[in-house]
Formats: C-alpha cells, structure tokens, sequence
C-alpha cells in the first residue's frame, strides 16, 4: 500500500510540473515577451534647423552616423501586446564648418519616453516610441567655443526580428523637434539598426 501511495504521489506531482511547463509555454506564445532589454544602436542622422522668425527655411547641419546604445523594459499587457519604458543615447559625428574656422558640432542625443510593440506571430513586431529627446550641440570659433543643450518630442517606429531565443534585430525611423538655441529651431531625424538582447 505504501509502495502505491509513493507512485500515485511522484504521478501527482510529474502531473503538476507537466501542467506548469504548459501554463509557462503557453505565457511566452505571440512572441510578445516581458521584461528587460538592452540593445547597441547604429543611426544615420540628419539634424537641421529653421529660423524662429522665417518659417520654412530649414538648413541640414549635415548628415552622419552616431553609435550608442538603448535599455528598457517591456510589460506583457496582452498576448500580442507589450508597453514599457526606454531610454537610449547616441553620441553623434555631425559637424558644418564654413572653411574659416567656424564650426558647428552635434556632439550627442538622449531620449527616454513609452514603447508599445505589438507582436505578429513568434518572431516580428512592429513597434513605436514617443518620448522626450535631448540634442547637445557646439559651436566654435577659433578659440571661442560655446555648448548648448535643447530638448523636446521626439517619436519613432520600427520593425523587429527576433533571432534565437533572446536576441533581436531591428530597423528603425524616427523624428525629434528639439526646442530652440539662439533662436534657431532644431530638429533630427534618424534612421537606423540595432542588435540587441532580451533577459
């Protein structure tokens, strides 16, 4: 009797773990995954700006490649739904020089707001962010030098891929009205990819 009760016991129990592999399985369908993430980021920016006082005159600053990285955690609200916070920075190649020794530097971005992704199958989403989002910029002159900060909206949208169990690809385009320096309106948009890790 005893030898039955121990075999009716270890069948409760491998039972038990059959149904909680299950419950925990089917948590993780429709891809949309919670918890925390962290990516490195490769962005083609172009900041420009327009005149407060002459609307519609917009000059590039110019057009390069910043590199930096983006944390953030995702919160599994439905199947196919997850919502978190983020927050990323970028540290920038941009500069315009006018051949006299005047130069003007973009020297970095932050940004930090909402993400919402929302999940096709087990392996894409598509996702956006809007947030708040920080230019840093510099201004020289010889050997006079001046560094400004301004900030403002900033929104994205992309497309990512997951590969293997943790890791994700993504392709990125985004758009950010940074406030005014000096009376000059300051706007960036970005196109980029990232590669990050999901834990």
């Amino acid at each position: 009797m005893g030898d039955m009760m121990k075999k009716m016991m270890i069948a409760v129990i491998l039972a038990a773990c059959s149904v909680q592999a299950q419950q925990a399985g089917a948590q993780e369908t429709g891809y949309a995954k919670s918890g925390a993430r962290a990516e490195l980021r490769v962005t083609y920016e172009t900041p420009t700006v327009s005149s407060v006082v002459q609307n519609g005159d917009v000059y590039k600053i110019g057009s390069a490649i910043a590199f930096g990285g983006e944390v953030g955690y995702d919160a599994k609200v439905s199947k196919n739904v997850v919502v978190g916070p983020y927050a990323n920075y970028e540290k920038s190649s941009v500069e315009a020089c006018d051949g006299l020794g005047s130069c003007l530097t973009v020297k970095s971005n932050w940004a930090a707001g909402l993400h919402v992704g929302y999940a096709f199958g087990d392996r894409t989403q598509v996702y956006g962010k809007l947030g708040y989002a920080s230019i840093r910029m510099r201004a020289t002159s010889g050997t006079i030098s001046a560094t400004e900060s301004s900030g403002g909206p900033q929104g994205a949208v992309g497309l990512e891929q997951t590969f293997g169990k943790n890791a994700y690809g993504r392709l990125e385009f985004g758009y950010g009205d940074n406030g005014a320096i000096n009376g000059l309106n300051v706007q960036r948009r970005h196109a980029g990819v990232a590669l990050g890790f999901r834990f």
